[in-house]
């Protein structure tokens, strides 16, 4: 019990932390209002202001930044991607060059818009503009410790944006060019730009780091909640992001390349209309399978029928709400495409993953809880992200176990057995279900083995000997796992195997796991319900009546058109008669 009333506090702490991100509007700063380019100098915060800005971070941002601003609050230890020590006065997000100190104004849009991608959340709603004034001016004054902003040595050079180069084929090209030889950024963000490159670095505080995702705009930590402007882009290949190993390439390319490589970079990915609220891709709870009359349904994602289908954006989360919870979540969405015949159902699921996981218990992970720690923030070992590991005795000491070596990247999708007899909206526990709704659950491991299994609950989750669901291609290229997984609409087994039906709203979950990250059974990435819509196919008739409809319109207004004339200069000539004989009497 105790357990699970911990787990319910940190599955709430992630509802309102949510629900703070969700709440923060869209604050972006114009060219008009940035610091122009050139030398600039900060200003001179009054007492009273460092002293406002002191209660708001002790009442916000103590958490996770820590007492005295060395990013060791409480929260700390269970996050991956660590909070800002400011101790040092480095930071990544700016518009000042190298090695500089961020001006005021970046400080205040990094509260105001968050940092995405990471559990920064934006304040731009929560906190108003002069308490965000006034945590800027608390930091700046007080946190940062060996550097100072009023020091007359210190130089601030905002970079200049020059003339923008709008994108287009050339420009892209030329982009791409720069990415893959001159700039090389390939070596690190992959050929695709999926951050598969190198991923044995550290950042200046000794925590592992790792290339970031270009495909996926949205997670860009200074997107400034506006994630598909190149400019964006530009200021961070101008800038480079101090403290880590992202450098500036202000020296080595010219205005125009950092321009072509910006809209490389913007190419790269999908656009998905983006949520304001979330600062991601907005979410269709239904995904649409399309009929296909032409024969086999796809063996593997190469074949074109694919491609008439836009991927649709599934979002992932992850499993914190029961033992065995999963803090670090590196899978953050799978894009899915579905093709059905008369016979059988066919699934493409697309996922990045910057590595290819297959079992190894000798192999070391790359995102080993021991990478995660560093000289600079030993704390606990964060295996499991809870307190498991810790020396200290706890209520959730040896609830995860040990991770050892690597896993099975996996994918796999749940339905309700016998979902067409619930009434709505009843349905299955998302997590496996529950003991009085079973669910029918299709999984592929990277082993290669696809199975059926049946789920009463996470605890109680058993392999079905049977061998409805295949897999016909799971590839792995550039950071990116595509896999087709197919069935039949109808099986033998009506009880435990979940019926495809044409026409309805059949509840559908998804999971993902990456073997890289300790990620098996438990803990994992997974979805909330979404719905699986099998689109009744379009019949004949609907492209052969309207063309013989409109025909017959056509026809009777001939007709009509005809008759109208006729009578037109029949009455024409009845009224030059008439008008004849009454000339002559």
């Amino acid at each position: 019990m105790v357990a699970q009333e911990v787990g319910m506090r940190i599955a709430v702490f992630g509802l309102v932390a949510g629900l703070v991100m969700a709440s923060a509007d869209f604050h972006p700063l114009s060219a008009q209002e940035l610091p122009p380019p050139g030398k600039y100098t900060p200003k001179k915060d009054s007492p009273e202001d460092i002293e406002a800005g002191k209660a708001v971070y002790f009442r916000k941002c103590v958490w996770c930044h820590g007492p005295d601003g060395a990013g060791d609050g409480p929260s700390a230890i269970r996050l991956a991607t660590k909070p800002r020590n400011f101790n040092q006065g480095t930071f990544k997000i700016r518009h000042t060059a190298s090695g500089d100190l961020p001006t005021d104004e970046d400080l205040f849009l990094t509260v105001t818009n968050g940092l995405p991608g990471s559990v920064m959340p934006p304040w731009g709603e929560i906190l108003s503009v002069d308490e965000r004034k006034q945590v800027v001016a608390f930091v700046k004054n007080v946190l940062v410790k060996d550097r100072n902003f009023n020091d007359p040595d210190e130089t601030f050079t905002v970079i200049d944006y020059g003339k923008q180069i709008e994108s287009s084929p050339e420009s892209i090209a030329k982009g791409k060019e720069i990415y893959m030889t001159k700039a090389k950024c390939v070596e690190c963000h992959g050929n695709e730009g999926r951050g598969n490159g190198n991923l044995t670095q550290r950042d200046d505080w000794g925590f592992p780091i790792f290339p970031a995702d270009l495909t996926k705009p949205w997670n860009l930590r200074g997107n400034r909640r506006d994630p598909y402007n190149p400019r964006n882009i530009f200021r961070e290949v101008s800038t480079g992001l101090n403290g880590t190993p992202m450098p500036s390439f202000i020296d080595a390319l010219s205005e125009e390349e950092r321009w072509h490589v910006s809209n490389f970079v913007m190419s790269l990915g999908p656009k998905y209309p983006i949520d304001k609220e979330t600062n991601k891709p907005q979410i269709q709870f239904v995904i649409k399978g399309r009929f296909t009359p032409e024969g086999d349904l796809p063996a593997d994602a190469a074949d074109p029928r694919w491609a008439n289908l836009q991927p649709q954006y599934v979002g992932m989360a992850s499993q914190i709400i029961q033992p065995p919870r999963h803090f670090l979540r590196t899978i953050d969405d799978i894009r899915v495409r579905s093709l059905f015949n008369e016979k059988e159902v066919a699934f493409l699921f697309e996922w990045n993953d910057r590595t290819e996981s297959h079992l190894d218990p000798a192999k070391e992970a790359v995102y080993d809880a021991k990478r995660l720690s560093s000289e600079s923030f030993p704390a606990i070992n964060t295996t499991g992200l809870t307190h498991e590991n810790d020396e200290v005795e706890g209520p959730l000491k040896g609830v995860n176990p040990e991770d050892v070596g690597v896993y099975n990247d996996g994918v796999a999708i749940q339905f309700a057995q016998k979902w067409q007899n619930l009434p709505q909206p009843e349905k299955p526990y998302f997590i496996h279900g529950d003991t009085k709704r079973g669910t029918d659950i299709w999984k592929w491991e990277s082993d290669g083995v696809p199975k059926e299994l049946e789920g009463h609950g996470l605890e109680s989750v058993a392999v079905r000997d049977s061998k409805n669901v295949t897999v016909s291609s799971a590839k792995w290229t550039n950071g990116r796992w595509q896999v087709v997984m197919k069935r039949a609409l109808q099986t033998e087994d009506k009880e435990k195997s979940a019926q495809m039906e044409v026409g309805k709203n059949i509840p559908i979950v998804f999971f993902a796991w990456d073997g890289d990250a300790g990620e098996r059974d438990g803990k994992m990435a997974l979805s909330t319900y979404y719905y699986l819509m099998l689109e009744p196919p379009i019949p004949q008739t609907v492209y052969i009546v309207p063309p013989i409809v409109a025909g017959v319109v056509i026809v009777v207004q001939f007709f009509v058109l005809r008759n109208a004339r006729r009578k037109k200069r029949e009455n024409g000539a009845v009224n030059v008669s008439e008008s004849g004989d009454t000339n002559g009497g």
